[in-house]
């Protein structure tokens, strides 16, 4: 690759050589003339917004009109020693723009709550320094005029500190062309200069505007004993792996940064076979979504097995490099109680979540569950954007990459479901109503049934976040071609049905006849106004598909619901204190046909559930014709929160009955706004989060942290945990969990329908806990389907009548059958013995 301006470069370094003898350092020096044209820098360096910078002919460009767009150096860190050290780089205005602007660099950038480079990325503050369009230069609030006629085009700026007597002095220089002063300042830090370096396009400023200038860098130069080498900090070409195994299959996606077209574009898995490394296949990187997905069957999940994952690539200095990120499939955990990590809505405020992410990893998962909201628009401090088609899918990319970076060390070794909810496809709220596009004009007021986006780059966030999850149930695209990705996963003994709760759903504006918006109800309204036949919530097909996977207990012990939202309206203020909202729309209360439909076949197969996006964690059991006649969820705390709600049922005079023992406030039996019936046993508001300045402190605040669910297979009992952020999970304190947590439920407690009548006492001779089958003769439906703990149950069931029970053991593929049996209203009826003896 041929690069501009060689002579200049040349004179350059001849300028500056022997200020690196002085120096006596290694030098860093990043010509960038080894780098393919592409978005992704490499694997040094990390820019925001990732769509907004490139490699071109050699040099690095920034073509958007953010303010604050900024390149960050992640290996060579500024230390706390008063060392000299020396930065400089060339540069150049690519385009004016439609307003003044800025262009420089911030040294020693760091955030308030820890030395972490991605929290520095995103949040630190550190030295600016650099010029304006305006005709200035500027070191913190020192300024100096630059010459009148400043040729912008191809400038140097340099940096130095050094002791001068017993004075640390920073010194920055703007250079011209043939390496003259055009200004210099000086300055004397108030504080250590320490964290990483960016270089930024239009510094974010009182007066400052969107659409400003766009410039270009080129040899970037490092150096002096203050810079430490931190080649730990490298992020890609492979960013990180996500897997699952159910039923004996592998499937692993890897997660590649936006490489260009000249690059490599396949990945290859191995895996260990206890001496040597074996391939187990290569696959070529998906072009939109940047991602690459293999799936292995007939896997041996009785032991641990080690894997890596290898990309040849060319690194930024030119050389040859083999790029490996290596894990572990561990072992299915079939002969143990099951630990899942349950979490949910991660907002950039709380980036990079070290201290949840600890607390995470020292409870030790074997499953994580991420429901959804992976992304938020506004993350990384900028905005979103929606066109053209490719930039939006980079603009997701950029924002999907720091869920990666958060978890990514967790993820590479524990076996993770991850599914997009609303945001995560650009928008506020989504009733996909099966995958039809928005109204062309549609007012994007987040009420409106349909996707904004572009079904390809729907396909991309269903990609990168679904793809590693077992195969869709019916994989027949909806919409206008868009893919699904509802299925099942069986691991540790536990069978997880994963659905959308989003994509099938109906919009407001199909019952809607109120001033403005259509999803908000502000007083009570007739439940005939807002029902209708036809309304969906999970759609016919995955109510067909749940019909399905709660007649398949093969290996099964207990079955568990993934969504993104509660089933019910659990909440009564929106977005502030004050902001009472009678019912939301959005939530899973509605439509309450759609939402009793679903419990109704939840209940048949003893289901819990495990939800988020609410941003308040809540217990919850649902009743469908009386309070508690169904089963439990557990919709886990945000991880990090930037809109706020609660349920304060006492602040607004409701009456409640049936509070629990532990005597909690807004706990009991409640009444939505869609008439369901709601047994709220646990609720964790935020406190006062006003005026807090440490982001960490501020997540504390806003009830933010993780769901954890231990599932103990050999006592059938549901052990649910409800961590804040900044808990000790080491040693717990009596408010390191919110208010009504831990709370342990029996398996058995997700069908909390009383019985009106009883069919005969089963004995079973055979193996322990097969599986029992109780079907209506008069309505020919399946009442329930459970794998029964031990050897003798008694049938319950809900009206009297005939019924047939099978009881087998479907691994086995054995199975027998009574004849129709009379329901007594007498439990302690007579007993029939059900004999499997050989």
């Amino acid at each position: 690759m041929m690069k501009r301006n060689k002579q200049l470069i040349t004179a350059v370094f001849l300028l500056f050589g022997s200020t690196a003898c002085h120096l006596n350092n290694d030098s860093r020096i990043y010509d960038f003339n080894h780098i393919n044209n592409r978005t992704w820098i490499g694997e040094n360096f990390w820019t925001v917004p990732l769509e907004d910078w490139r490699v071109n002919d050699g040099r690095i460009e920034c073509i958007g009109n953010d303010q604050q767009s900024t390149f960050s150096v992640l290996t060579s860190v500024m230390s706390e020693e008063e060392a000299p050290f020396l930065v400089s780089f060339d540069l150049g205005l690519i385009e004016k723009g439609k307003n003044e602007g800025s262009v420089g660099l911030t040294i020693g950038a760091e955030a308030r709550e820890e030395a972490d480079i991605r929290a520095a990325i995103y949040f630190g503050t550190g030295i600016d320094m650099g010029i304006s369009t305006k005709g200035y230069a500027f070191l913190g609030q020192q300024t100096c005029d630059l010459p009148e006629g400043t040729d912008l085009q191809n400038l140097k700026f340099r940096v130095s500190g050094g002791k001068k007597g017993n004075v640390y002095t920073l010194k920055f220089e703007v250079l011209d062309i043939n390496g003259l002063d055009l200004c210099q300042l000086t300055s004397v830090p108030e504080k250590p200069v320490k964290g990483i370096v960016q270089l930024v396009n239009n510094f974010r400023e009182s007066e400052s505007k969107n659409n400003g200038p766009k410039f270009w860098y080129d040899n970037l130069r490092l150096e002096g004993h203050k810079f430490t080498s931190q080649p730990q900090n490298q992020y890609g070409p492979i960013l990180w792996t996500m897997h699952t195994l159910s039923r004996n299959t592998l499937k692993l996606s890897v997660q590649l940064p936006p490489v260009g077209d000249a690059d490599n574009q396949e990945v290859e898995l191995q895996l260990n076979d206890g001496n040597n490394w074996v391939s187990a296949g290569k696959k070529s990187m998906d072009a939109a979504s940047r991602s690459a997905t293999f799936k292995i069957e007939n896997w041996d999940a009785s032991a641990d097995r080690p894997y890596r994952v290898i990309y040849p690539y060319t690194n930024v200095a030119g050389e040859e490099k083999m790029a490996e990120y290596a894990g572990t499939i561990r072992k299915d955990p079939v002969d143990r109680p099951l630990n899942l990590g349950a979490l949910t809505c991660q907002f950039s405020s709380g980036f990079p979540y070290s201290p949840l992410v600890k607390n995470l990893t020292l409870k030790s998962p074997d499953m994580l569950y991420f429901s959804g909201d992976q992304i938020y628009e506004a993350n990384g401090g900028y905005p979103i954007k929606r066109t053209p088609e490719d930039t939006a899918i980079l603009s997701y990319l950029g924002k999907w990459y720091m869920f990666g970076w958060a978890f990514g060390d967790l993820m590479r070794d524990v076996p993770t479901v991850c599914t997009p909810d609303d945001h995560d496809v650009f928008q506020g709220n989504l009733w996909g109503s099966e995958g039809v596009a928005m109204l062309p004009g549609t007012i994007m007021t987040g009420d409106i049934t349909g996707f904004i986006q572009t079904t390809k780059m729907v396909n991309v966030v269903n990609r990168t976040q679904c793809g590693h999850l077992p195969d869709p149930y019916d994989p027949t695209p909806i919409g206008e071609n868009m893919n699904v990705w509802y299925t099942s996963l069986n691991y540790g003994r536990i069978s997880f049905a994963i659905v959308s709760d989003r994509i099938f759903k109906s919009g407001p504006d199909q019952v809607s006849t109120w001033e403005g918006r259509k999803d908000h109800l502000k007083a009570p309204i007739a439940q005939k106004l807002i029902e209708k036949p036809g309304l969906e919530l999970l759609g016919k097909r995955q109510e067909d598909f749940l019909n399905a996977w709660i007649g398949d207990w093969n290996d099964v012990d207990m079955k568990v619901l993934l969504s993104q939202t509660v089933f019910a309206n659990v909440a009564t203020h929106h977005g502030q204190f004050d902001g009472y909202l009678y019912g939301d729309m959005d939530s899973g209360g509605w439509p309450k046909s759609g939402r009793d439909r679903a419990i109704r076949i939840m209940r048949k197969g003893f289901v819990f559930h495990i939800t988020g996006d609410q941003h308040v964690p809540s217990l919850v059991q649902y009743g469908i014709e009386n309070y508690r006649d169904a089963g439990w969820c557990f919709c886990t705390p945000a991880i990090s929160i930037v809109y706020s709600r609660w349920f304060r049922p006492d602040d607004l005079g409701i009456p409640v009955k049936n509070r629990p023992e532990h005597g909690f406030p807004d706990t009991g039996d409640y009444k939505d706004a869609f008439g369901n019936l709601n047994y709220v046993y646990a609720i964790g508001n935020p406190g006062n989060f006003k005026k807090v300045l440490n982001r960490y402190e501020f997540e504390q605040a806003k009830t933010a942290g993780f769901g954890f669910v231990i599932f103990d297979q050999k006592e059938r009992n549901i052990t649910m945990e409800s961590w804040r952020f900044l808990a000790d999970v080491s040693n717990p304190g009596p408010n390191d969990q919110h208010p009504g947590w831990p709370l342990t439920i029996s398996q058995f407690d997700n069908y909390g329908r009383e019985a009106v009548a009883w069919l005969p006492d089963l004995k079973i001779e055979g193996t322990s806990d097969p599986v029992v089958e109780v079907i209506n003769q008069t309505t020919g439906e399946r009442e329930y389907m459970v794998r029964i703990k031990g050897n003798e149950y008694t049938p319950r069931v809900f009206s009297h009548g005939k019924y047939l029970v099978r009881v087998g053991y479907p691994e086995k593929g054995l199975w027998k059958e009574t004849e129709p049996l009379l329901a007594s209203g007498k439990k302690e009826n007579h007993e029939i013995t059900i004999s499997f003896s050989e």
